[in-house]
């Protein structure tokens, strides 16, 4: 069993859909948790979970600890938010800490990495691959990554006007006059971009072999990232 979590809170999305790609490129059998279904707190640094590898705080989290324990991957999906991870993917992170004294859950457990943003996925993807590896141990093997092009701008809806926005500050003057409504076109689906769905396709496949033990370096591919130890 894998576990799928991811931290859009837009279900059905292009995260959600990219992550369970990847789980289906997997073979196993998986489970997909939204995280932005959940009420989970920051971590407040006591370190009382020493004892216990258990938090003291009373939330969702208590229900996730023993799915984590018991999974043989992970499918970690997060949003690029103002040049970083978004806070939920990060909280989640953050209340991982328990599984991580004296004898760490996660250490040497295959995860793999969706990531997505309206520029720059790499930003959320790098967050999260170096919080699981670097601190909980965690065998990252690699990262699918989609660019939306779709700035906020063009969700609020003040796209057309607003002067600090991101079709003002990255189009040419030219497009930007010309910018005069919102089209449906403007809105991205990875499905649309055969290399996102080549990306998921061998993410998927690498996290199968690396649970069986049989991973090895994958040929390049669009879209497709390993970590910079791989």
């Amino acid at each position: 069993m894998i576990l799928v979590i991811h931290s859009s809170p837009q279900e059905n999305g292009n995260l959600e859909r990219m992550a369970i790609k990847t789980a289906i490129s997997c073979g196993h059998e998986y489970e997909l948790i939204r995280l932005s279904d959940l009420t989970i707190s920051s971590c407040t640094g006591c370190a009382k979970c020493a004892a216990t590898k258990r938090c003291i705080q009373k939330d969702d989290m208590r229900f996730l600890y023993p799915k984590l324990e018991k999974a043989d991957g992970l499918i970690l999906g997060g949003a690029n938010y103002n040049g970083r991870v978004n806070s939920i993917a990060h909280v989640f992170m953050e209340r991982l800490f328990p599984l991580y004294h004296q004898e760490p859950v996660f250490r040497d457990m295959p995860a793999a990495i969706v990531a997505t943003g309206s520029e720059e996925p790499e930003k959320a993807a790098l967050d999260m691959a170096g919080y699981l590896r670097d601190i909980y141990f965690f065998d990252v093997v690699g990262m699918a990554l989609f660019t939306s092009d779709t700035p906020p701008c063009f969700s609020c809806g003040k796209g057309t006007e607003c002067p600090v926005g991101i079709p003002a500050l990255k189009w040419s003057q030219n497009d930007f006059k010309a910018f005069n409504r919102v089209k449906k076109e403007m809105f991205q689906q990875f499905e649309d971009n055969p290399d996102i769905i080549m990306a998921c396709t061998r993410l998927g496949k690498t996290l199968a072999r690396s649970i069986s033990g049989e991973w090895t370096r994958p040929r390049s591919g669009g879209g497709f990232y390993l970590p910079a130890s791989g």
